[in-house]
Order: structure tokens, then C-alpha cells, then sequence
């Protein structure tokens, strides 16, 4: 039976990206399926690319269309946008390339796992609308540990992280932990949103990198 991970990836012609199923093709290839992507960024790149009178030169050609359609979006769905791809440490229903990028090759110690799924939910908290989106480029789960730490004020955690290593802070309680994270700061969340669009943006430029499409 054919997988995800076993199908072959299939890149789309850039004088087929005029036509929607095309286009969704490769743009689903880069940045991942969600309902946003479908809703939002293919019909404006479509658009954009139908009224010209040639087909794009290069494929980083169509993702400069795509950033330059999300800055005029609102941040409603700029957010809906980052919240369609899949949190930092998830290991299923993750795309082939996704896998890879996390460090699928590698088995990934549940103590890690652990600890970044009580980060992403923090981060949720501090940023509603929005999840955590870096440019992995083959970094270990581990390494996001100290970066999603960082943005969230909390202690650096031990490194290597020790299989017993609690999952929650160590010697904070849960009002320490929210008084830390400050919810709600609408500049704050504006700057994080435009962080995380940049870096799906090197994301996309860097698949295209490893499949031979720069």
C-alpha cells in the first residue's frame, strides 16, 4: 500500500501553474495543506499569475508572489495562514518533507516530545491565532527547545535535556508561568506573526533548494 512517505514527490510544470490544481500542487508541496492555503493564497496567487502574458521564469519566482499576496493579508488570516502547518515535534500525519525537516530519521526521545508540546501550548497561549514556525534546516527537536524557551521568557532548560526532566518549569506554578508569558500584547503578537511568516517563506525557498527547483 502506498504511503505519504513512500509516494514520489510530483512538481507541477511552471506553465501549468496558471490552472488551480497545478498551482494548489506545488504550493501545498512547499508550505503545507490547510484550509488557508486553499482558501487564501492559491486564488491570489492564481491571480497574479494569470494576468501576465508568460508563465513565472523560476519556481523562487512563485515564492516571492506568495509573500508578497500574505503582507497585504489581514492578520486574521495571516494567523490562519502560520496555523495551518504542523507544531514543532509532532511525529504523525506530518508531509514527507516536513518529516525529513524535523529529524524524522531519527527517532525522537519522548522527554523532548513532551517538553515541546507543553511549549507549543504555552506559546498558543501567549499568541492566540497563531502557532510556532522556525526554519528547522535539518536541526535536531531538541534545538528548538532553548529557541521556543527563549520567546516565551522562560528558564533555559538543561542540555541535553535528562530523560526525568519534568515537563512543566521546574519551581514555577502556573500563575509564574502566565505572569512570565504575558498574553495578549497586540505589537508583540503583530512581530511574532511577521517572524513566523518570514520563516515559512525559507522554508519554502529551502525545499525548493533540496528538490533541485531554486
Amino acid at each position: 500500500m502506498s504511503t505519504p512517505e513512500s509516494d514520489p514527490i510530483i512538481i507541477p510544470k511552471l506553465s501549468a501553474l496558471t490552472t488551480p490544481a497545478s498551482l494548489t500542487q506545488l504550493l501545498v508541496l512547499l508550505f503545507e495543506p490547510s484550509s488557508a492555503l486553499h482558501d487564501h493564497l492559491v486564488p491570489s496567487v492564481l491571480l497574479r499569475l494569470t494576468a501576465r502574458n508568460s508563465p513565472p521564469s523560476n519556481y523562487s519566482e512563485v515564492v516571492d508572489i506568495c509573500e508578497e499576496v500574505a503582507s497585504e493579508w489581514t492578520w486574521d488570516e495571516k494567523g490562519e495562514f502560520l496555523s495551518g502547518h504542523p507544531m514543532i515535534g509532532e511525529v504523525k500525519g506530518l508531509s514527507k518533507l516536513s518529516g525529513k525537516e524535523q529529524g524524522g530519521a531519527v527517532a525522537t526521545p519522548k522527554v523532548i516530545l513532551d517538553r515541546l508540546a507543553h511549549l507549543n501550548a504555552l506559546y498558543c497561549k501567549v499568541y492566540p491565532g497563531l502557532r510556532y514556525i522556525t526554519f528547522v534546516n535539518g536541526r535536531p527537536r531538541s534545538a528548538i527547545i532553548p529557541e521556543l524557551e527563549s520567546i516565551l521568557s522562560l528558564p533555559l532548560s538543561p542540555e541535553p535535556l535528562p530523560d526525568n526532566y519534568p515537563t512543566s518549569e521546574p519551581g514555577l506554578g502556573s500563575a509564574e508561568v502566565e505572569a512570565r508569558v504575558k498574553p495578549g500584547e497586540s505589537e508583540a503578537w503583530k512581530t511574532e506573526c511577521e517572524r513566523g511568516l518570514a520563516d515559512v517563506w525559507l522554508i519554502g525557498r529551502a525545499r525548493l533548494k533540496g528538490l533541485g527547483l531554486e
